[in-house]
């Protein structure tokens, strides 16, 4: 026994003792029941590996507790002995098999449960001093304090932003000043997100990147380290006409990509000005279109009624 945490020190001591022992005699064993002692229930080792731990908020969650200790087989008393009551929500927590594992065996269970009991001490710490996620949340700053989603909630948001990355750019900005919290503040409002992460602009990626590389990892399985090739030479496609038959199979084929100006925000972070001049720049460009290119802009703004019902009924008969 010793005080504080290292568990393996207190053990290593346990077996160098035990050991020495041995050297002037030797211990009742038996293949079959291990080390003989007349406690049946300590049959096999006769090890108790225990520490004394405050748990004041699972402990006061008894089901989930005891679910914990169940499941690494551990045992939960009060700190002076079996059927006692905790003190100062203190508890002793111990292996509970003796017989058909190795003392190195039990002595894992015990710190396998005591790690789990910690983990879900400090969840519990988090949850009251949380900002709860869903569709009640109206600003990014709303997001007061660390979100936690409802259970169930699979978005990359809801599993990357840890408490750690969140402590790190909770309070951040990229270069064109959106904030961390606008980034993951969709993801936070509607938990049933996929994604739940936009970047404000392409700085986000770099600035936020804690977040960031995981989510882009997670998704296309491309690591911070890996490079992207881009290649828009349609001459090295292999796909010649098909047959008139596999043809007359196919009602529409479309092919785009997605594209924003260099030197602007991205869609959270982009103001209506700059919308403007975005357009107006992708406009003229447009303008100069020749051939098989050249058409007609229609502006979200401003368009006529009726221009507006012919376009989406164009868009649904050529689909």
């Amino acid at each position: 026994m010793q005080k504080g945490a290292d568990i393996g020190a207190v053990f290593e001591r346990l077996s160098r003792a035990v050991a020495h022992i041995e050297t002037v005699s030797k211990f009742s064993h038996d293949d079959h029941l291990g080390y003989i002692t007349s406690c049946p229930t300590n049959l096999g080792t006769a090890l108790r590996a225990s520490v004394h731990i405050k748990l004041p908020k699972l402990s006061a969650k008894k089901g989930e507790f005891q679910a914990i200790a169940n499941k690494f087989s551990v045992q939960i008393r009060g700190i002076h002995g079996e059927h006692s009551d905790s003190s100062d929500g203190i508890y002793d927590i111990s292996n509970k098999r003796r017989l058909g594992r190795s003392e190195t065996q039990l002595v894992q269970d015990m710190y396998d449960g005591v790690k789990a009991m910690i983990q879900r001490e400090k969840e519990l710490v988090i949850e009251e001093e949380c900002t709860k996620c869903g569709s009640h949340l109206i600003y990014p700053d709303d997001l007061s304090k660390f979100p936690v989603f409802p259970p169930g909630t699979t978005s990359s948001v809801s599993r990357f932003n840890t408490f750690e990355t969140w402590n790190n750019l909770k309070d951040k900005k990229d270069a064109h000043g959106v904030s961390y919290k606008l980034c993951i503040f969709s993801g936070c409002k509607n938990v049933d997100s996929g994604i739940g992460v936009y970047a404000g602009s392409h700085d986000s990626y770099k600035t936020f990147s804690p977040l960031m590389d995981k989510v882009i990892e997670d998704y296309h399985g491309h690591k911070p380290e890996d490079t992207h090739v881009s290649d828009m030479d349609a001459s090295k496609l292999e796909c010649p006409p098909l047959p008139e038959d596999e043809a007359a199979m196919i009602v529409s084929t479309r092919i785009r990509v997605g594209r924003n100006l260099d030197g602007y925000p991205l869609g959270p972070g982009v103001s209506k000005d700059q919308r403007d001049e975005i357009m107006q720049k992708v406009v003229e460009a447009c303008n100069t279109f020749e051939g098989d290119l050249k058409g007609s802009f229609y502006p979200l703004e401003g368009m006529e009624k009726s221009t507006q019902e012919q376009l989406i009924a164009d868009h649904f008969l050529f689909k």
